[in-house]
């Protein structure tokens, strides 16, 4: 969805500016071909076009490809705060970047460790040479205080780093494994300025900290900065319509005048009893939903259990299994790979069974809800005509309610996947590359240095 969202944004409005992606080396397989073959990662449907790919045959000649690519930038870390952490040998995490084609692979470093971050970056370099016309090779600086950070850098340029990223500037929420805030504004501020003064024209890169709120700042010390969070803030579309729904039945409806009641008493009947049916799959969907994101937790739980058993014994399920952790829903052929881990620690037989058990119910949940969002889908449609036959039954009737009738009807027609497309958008757009230096109601003039912007998949 990341990828898709990304080309989909309208970056010819916007010449100066680039986007960077961010990904990490735990990722699926199919994602890793989807981001190697980005903005071609779906013939069938390209985001960038809203239709079939143009160029099947060759994509190299498609212009709007050439255009992404050209304001696109791809760049890997090790996956040092996913659930299950850096997980990958460097020959593994330098075979993953090669395989993703990215442009800068970041070393794996040592959260708020600045000493065992540069013994990585040694070992890192020990490794890298063969890859070295591949990508460029990150590095990371550590510590816990400005000092650290200072001595950390400058040993990782004597050790020949043309590219450092700062590391470490996130916390752990409490009982989440996202790192989501930063440990104090003034202590990244006084780091990045520390070392922009420093070094002038070096490339530098603060990882996780970016935030639109922080876009002038870190163009004004020429820095790159990645974070996802703010990135996927959307309504899912039936929430919306959910409301929208509830205004038609207890407001709008209600506020007919005598005279048209008679007319439309049809109508609004059935209207009223499609939407108090639809309340009710809505209110069991969220049900279905609530039990689904508590499976999926106690099995990520399991399998992150399980792979530090596997660690522990070296076996080669480790990593396949802190792959499968990052999902936490599992097909036919994901359980056998569980079942085979879970047979090679020898887990207890009634734990095993859990863990099992707990795969299958989640797969079952997740078909319910499928099937009640079809069931929804099914009630939308006759919403839709209920309204569409409304209208057409009473042209007087009052404007704000045509209007908001053609609201939903519109919403109707919108598939979740554009909706949710609409407004990541909208907002990347706005509160991003409409601010950039030299943008004047979301079309940039003149020249601009820095305009980097990393999100994170």
């Amino acid at each position: 969805m990341s990828l898709r969202i990304l080309k989909g944004l309208p970056l010819q409005d916007f010449p100066e500016a680039r986007i960077g992606i961010m990904a990490h080396g735990n990722t699926t397989a199919n994602f890793q071909r989807a981001y190697r073959n980005y903005p071609c990662d779906d013939l069938d449907h390209c985001d960038a076009v809203d239709g079939p790919c143009q160029f099947p045959a060759n994509t190299n000649l498609c212009p709007v490809r050439t255009h992404i690519l050209a304001h696109t930038i791809k760049m890997c870390d090790s996956g040092i705060f996913t659930r299950e952490g850096a997980t990958l040998t460097y020959t593994q995490l330098f075979d993953t970047y090669t395989r993703m084609g990215v442009q800068f692979g970041i070393m794996i470093d040592v959260f708020c460790d600045a000493q065992a971050t540069i013994v990585s970056a040694e070992e890192a370099l020990k490794y890298y040479e063969p890859y070295r016309q591949m990508f460029d090779l990150v590095g990371v600086a550590q510590g816990t205080n400005l000092e650290e950070y200072l001595d950390c850098y400058a040993q990782l340029r004597e050790l020949g780093f043309k590219y450092i990223a700062v590391g470490g500037l996130l916390r752990r929420r409490t009982n989440t494994v996202r790192s989501v805030y930063l440990r104090g504004e003034e202590f990244m501020l006084a780091i990045l300025r520390d070392l922009r003064e420093q070094y002038p024209d070096d490339w530098l890169f603060a990882l996780g900290t970016f935030h639109p709120t922080r876009l002038a700042t870190l163009q004004e010390l020429a820095v790159w900065a990645d974070y996802k969070g703010w990135i996927f803030q959307y309504e899912k579309r039936n929430d919306t319509l959910n409301t929208l729904l509830t205004g038609l039945a207890t407001n709008h409806l209600e506020h007919v005048e005598e005279s048209q009641r008679a007319v439309i008493k049809r109508q609004t009947t059935g209207l009223q009893r499609l939407i108090a049916q639809r309340d009710v799959d809505v209110a069991q969907c969220g049900t279905l939903s609530q039990q689904l994101y508590e499976g999926r937790r106690t099995l990520r739980s399991s399998l992150l259990t399980l792979h530090t058993n596997l660690s522990v014994q070296s076996s080669p399920l480790a990593h396949q299994i802190a792959t499968l952790a990052t999902h936490g829903l599992q097909d036919d052929s994901e359980e056998r790979q569980v079942t085979e881990a879970l047979i090679a620690v020898a887990f207890p037989e009634q734990e095993k069974n859990a863990v099992l058990d707990n795969i299958r119910q989640n797969r079952q949940v997740r078909a319910d809800i499928r099937a009640i969002e079809r069931k929804l889908d099914i009630s939308n449609a006759a919403i839709k005509q209920n309204i569409d036959r409304l209208l057409l039954s009473a042209a007087a009737l009052p404007t704000t309610l045509q209007e908001f009738c053609a609201k939903i009807v519109e919403l109707i027609q919108v598939s979740e996947r554009d909706y949710r497309f609409r407004q990541v958008r909208t907002l990347v757009t706005t509160s991003i590359l409409a601010q950039l230096p030299g943008s004047q109601q979301g079309r940039p003039e003149g020249n601009s240095d820095v305009n980097g912007v990393t999100a994170r998949s």
